[in-house]
């Protein structure tokens, strides 16, 4: 891994890009970024408020303005699960860093949030199974893909890091 590159983790609800992204951050001696959070901050609101007020449109539009902020280098970046859908942000994350697709099957994902009503687009394991296909194609153009399933956390983080020296 090029010391000095960012790296940019990208996948559904749930599949684990917060708490691998602070333990990898850790690990590496990098900055940590969580981008919902930073919207989150911003807004003084929990993600699912800004959806509630403000809309879906409003939110992808803050996505889209905190995306020219992201540093390119030495942090590690949790991006929400519709970031890189929308507006080309894909095309622009791959040029910001190594982007690292966590896949994580909709059973799994099921498993650990539940019936979890703070995430604004979360219906159930049929709509998550769709919105997974639906998103997949574009998530699958990051530069390494790693399945999470019935995986602990280290073992993620040195696959990660395995992939990327």
């Amino acid at each position: 891994m090029d010391s000095n590159s960012s790296i940019i983790l990208v996948g559904m609800m749930g599949s684990g890009k917060s708490t691998i992204g602070k333990l990898l951050s850790e690990k590496l001696n990098f900055d940590y970024l969580d981008t919902d959070l930073i919207i989150e901050k911003q807004e003084n609101k929990t993600c699912n408020e800004i959806f509630k007020d403000k809309g879906e449109k409003f939110f992808r539009s803050e996505e889209l303005k905190l995306i020219s902020y992201l540093s390119k280098s030495n942090t590690v970046i949790a991006t929400g699960g519709g970031l890189p859908i929308f507006n080309k942000n894909m095309d622009k994350l791959l040029k910001i860093g190594i982007t690292i697709y966590l896949k994580t099957s909709p059973h799994e994902i099921y498993r650990r949030i539940g019936n979890n009503k703070s995430r604004p687009l979360f219906q159930g394991l049929a709509s998550l199974t769709k919105s997974i296909s639906k998103r997949e194609l574009i998530y699958e153009r990051a530069h390494q893909i790693i399945s999470t399933d019935n995986k602990p956390f280290s073992e993620i983080i040195n696959e990660i890091l395995s992939a990327n020296r």
